[in-house]
C-alpha cells in the first residue's frame, strides 16, 4: 500500500523574500506484510516565526520490535507538532532537543512496562528544521539526509548502525535507553539546494550515483521523482519498507530574517509629548523619566480607566536601526513571559500608530534609590531582595532568555515591598541572533564573556546580580573600578577578589564566599543554578566557607599536626649536622 503525499508548493509574494519551497514525500511498505516506516512535513505557513520555518522528518521503526511501528509514527507526530508549540524564544537546537528527549522517555518508558516487556519502542529518526537561511538537522539511528548543491551529492549524517550477517544492527535509536546521543548540526542554506531524506529500504539499496541522478532530475517534478526512488529501489531488490522525501529551496529570507519579529517593518516614533496629549487613546498624565534611551510616562487608557506605563524610545535614537530593534524585541519578550517578579508587559488590544510598550504601573523605587536612602540597611534585609530575583532570571533562563543588564536600576521595590524586574532593553533570546561582539548593559555589572565577546548563558546574569547585591551590602565594587576597563584575558587575570567583609563587618563568611563563587571571572567556576547560588546565600554552606578561610581556621589540629612535624624534621636535620662535626 502507498502512502502519498501530493506536490507541495509554499509560494510567499513579499519584496523581502520569504522562506519558499516546494516538497514532496511518499512511503511504501515494499514486500512486508506492515509499514513501519513514517514521514511528514511541516510547511512555512501564516505569520511571523512560522511563515519561515519548515521541518520535515522521517522515522524508521525497527521492525524485530513489535513497537517499532507505533514509535516511528509517534516519533514524526509529535516532532512536528511539539517543536511548533516551544516558546517561540528557545533556539531551534534546545526546541529539537527538548522535545527528543521527551520523545525518548516515554518510548523507553513504554518499552519497560511491565505489559510491554517484549514491544520494545525503538526507531530511527532524521528530521530537517529550515528557519530563515540557517538548516539544523537532528539525527540518530540509520535513516539519512542528502544534499544536493549544484552538482555536489553528499550525505550529512552518520549511520548508527553496525553491519552483520543479518543485516545492519542499531547501535543508537530513539527508545534504546533512558539517555538520548542526538546528532546535531546547523548550515547555511542556499537557493536551489535540493535535500533527501530517505529510510535504508531505499538507500541501502540504490547506488548514491543512482540516487544522485534521480534527485536531479529538474525535468520531473518532485513527485515523480519521489515514485522513481520507489520503483528504482523495487528494482534492486529492496526487502524493506521505502521511504523518501525531496524538498527544493525555490527562495530564502534578506539578511537571514527568521525572527519573530517583523523587525524591517518598524512603526514611527511617537511625537514629542506632553502632558494631556493623546497617543492611541492613552491620555499622558505625567512624565516620570526622561534619558538618551528612552521616555517614560504615566498614561491612563481610555477605554478601561486604568493607569500604565507608556515607554517609547528617545528621539536621540530615531536613525539608530539596531537600538530601535532592540526596543521592539523588549517589548516582544516581555508580552511572552508572565512571572509575578517580572513587571507585566501587555499586548495590543487596538492598533498601535507608534512605536512604544506598555506596561503595569508600579509605585515603588529602584533599588538604587532605595539604598541612598538606606545606605545601612540590614544584611538579611538585602539577601531576602535575591530569592524573588533569582526567581525572575529562572523564568527567564527557563525560556531561553538572558536578562544581560541586571543592574539595582533595573530592580523594583514596590509600596508593597515586593521586588520587580524590569527592562528587557539589552535582552538576549536564544531563536534571536546575536552578536557576541556586543557589552550588553552596564559594563560594571556584566560578565567578562561580554567584554571577551565569547558564548555566555545564565552564568552571565548570576555574575551580574553577585555584583549588585554585593554593591547593595557595601556601596562598593567586588573587584574595584577598573573592572570595567577590562577587555583580554591579562586585564581580566590581574584582578582579585576584595572581600565583602572588608568594607562591611556584618557581612556572614559564609554569605561573601558565596557571592565570591557566583563572581567568579571563570563562568566554570560558578554555580551551575542560580538555585545553589540562593541556597547559599540564604544558610551557610560549611564546604564552601571553608575555602574561604584561612587554612589555620580550616582544620587547626592538622595546621599544628604538620607544624609539630616540620619542627622534628628540623631539629632533626640540625641534630644530625650537630654530630657530623
Amino acid at each position: 500500500m502507498y502512502i502519498k503525499n501530493n506536490l507541495y508548493c509554499r509560494v510567499f509574494k513579499d519584496m523581502n523574500h520569504q522562506l519558499t519551497v516546494k516538497a514532496a514525500q511518499l512511503s511504501h511498505q515494499g514486500p512486508k506484510d506492515s509499514n513501519d516506516d513514517a514521514i511528514g512535513l511541516h510547511l512555512p505557513q501564516g505569520h511571523g516565526i512560522a511563515s519561515q520555518t519548515l521541518a520535515v522528518a522521517i522515522a524508521d521503526g525497527l521492525s524485530s520490535a513489535e513497537g517499532g511501528r507505533i514509535a516511528a509514527e509517534t516519533s514524526v507526530t509529535n516532532f512536528l507538532s511539539d517543536f511548533f508549540a516551544t516558546p517561540a524564544s528557545w533556539s531551534i537546537k534546545t526546541s529539537g532537543f527538548k522535545v527528543l528527549e521527551a520523545l525518548n522517555r516515554w518510548l523507553h518508558g513504554q518499552g519497560q512496562h511491565y505489559h510491554n516487556h517484549h514491544q520494545a519502542h525503538l526507531t530511527t529518526f532524521t528530521a530537517l528544521v529550515i528557519r530563515g537561511q540557517t538548516a539544523h538537522v537532528f539525527h540518530i539511528g540509520d535513516s539519512r539526509l542528502w544534499r544536493l548543491r549544484g552538482d555536489e551529492w553528499e550525505c550529512l549524517t552518520n549511520d548508527h548502525a553496525l553491519s552483520t550477517r543479518n543485516g545492519n544492527q542499531l547501535t543508537r535509536a530513539l527508545g534504546m535507553d533512558w539517555r538520548i546521543d542526538i546528532d546535531y548540526q546547523e548550515f547555511n542554506v542556499e537557493v536551489s539546494d535540493i535535500y533527501l531524506l530517505s529510510t535504508d529500504g531505499v538507500h541501502q539499496f540504490i547506488p548514491p550515483k543512482e540516487l544522485k541522478a534521480i534527485v536531479a532530475s529538474r525535468s520531473e517534478t518532485l513527485e515523480a521523482r519521489c515514485e522513481e526512488l520507489i520503483a528504482c529501489a523495487e528494482s534492486h531488490h529492496s526487502d524493506d519498507n521505502r521511504s523518501c522525501q525531496i524538498i527544493d529551496i525555490i527562495d530564502l529570507p534578506n539578511n537571514n530574517q527568521h525572527l519573530a519579529l517583523d523587525l524591517q517593518k518598524l512603526p514611527p516614533l511617537p511625537p514629542e509629548l506632553k502632558i494631556g496629549d493623546c497617543i492611541d487613546d492613552y491620555i499622558i498624565e505625567a512624565e516620570l523619566q526622561a534619558n538618551a534611551r528612552s521616555h517614560i510616562y504615566l498614561v491612563k487608557d481610555l477605554h478601561d480607566q486604568k493607569q500604565y506605563i507608556l515607554k517609547t524610545p528617545s528621539h536621540n535614537l530615531a536613525d539608530d536601526i539596531e537600538a530601535l530593534q532592540a526596543f521592539q524585541r523588549e517589548d516582544w519578550i516581555g508580552q511572552r513571559v508572565h512571572h509575578p517578579d517580572i513587571v507585566k508587559t501587555y499586548a495590543p488590544t487596538r492598533p498601535r500608530h507608534y512605536l512604544y510598550l506598555i506596561q503595569e504601573h508600579l509605585q515603588g523605587q529602584s533599588l538604587r534609590a532605595w539604598r541612598q536612602k538606606n545606605p545601612h540597611a540590614p544584611v538579611e534585609t538585602i539577601i531576602k531582595f535575591a530569592k524573588p530575583i533569582i526567581k525572575a532570571l529562572r523564568a527567564l533562563h527557563r525560556r531561553e532568555t538572558l536578562h544581560q543588564d541586571i543592574k539595582p536600576d533595573n530592580l523594583f521595590l514596590t509600596q508593597s515591598s515586593s521586588i520587580k524586574l524590569i527592562d528587557f532593553g539589552s535582552a538576549s533570546v536564544g531563536s534571536l541572533a546575536e552578536n557576541l561582539n556586543l557589552r550588553a548593559g552596564a559594563a560594571e555589572y556584566a560578565a567578562p564573556e561580554y567584554a571577551l565577546g565569547i558564548a555566555r548563558d545564565g552564568r552571565a546574569d548570576q555574575f551580574s546580580l553577585a555584583v549588585t547585591l554585593y554593591e547593595l551590602l557595601t556601596g562598593h565594587y567586588p573587584y574595584g573600578e577598573n573592572y570595567k576597563h577590562c577587555t583580554t584575558p591579562k586585564q581580566f587575570r590581574k584582578l582579585s577578589y576584595t572581600s565583602a567583609c572588608q568594607y562591611n563587618p556584618h557581612i556572614p563568611l559564609w554569605i561573601d564566599a558565596a557571592l565570591g563563587q557566583a563572581l567568579s571571572l571563570n563562568p566554570e567556576q560558578r554555580y551551575a543554578d542560580l538555585s545553589e547560588f540562593l541556597h547559599d546565600l540564604e544558610r551557610p554552606n560549611p564546604h564552601l566557607t571553608l575555602k574561604s578561610k584561612p587554612w589555620l581556621e580550616q582544620n587547626p589540629l592538622l595546621f599544628w599536626q604538620i607544624t609539630c612535624l616540620l619542627l622534628l624534621i628540623s631539629n632533626v636535620i640540625i641534630l644530625f649536622a650537630w654530630l657530623k662535626r
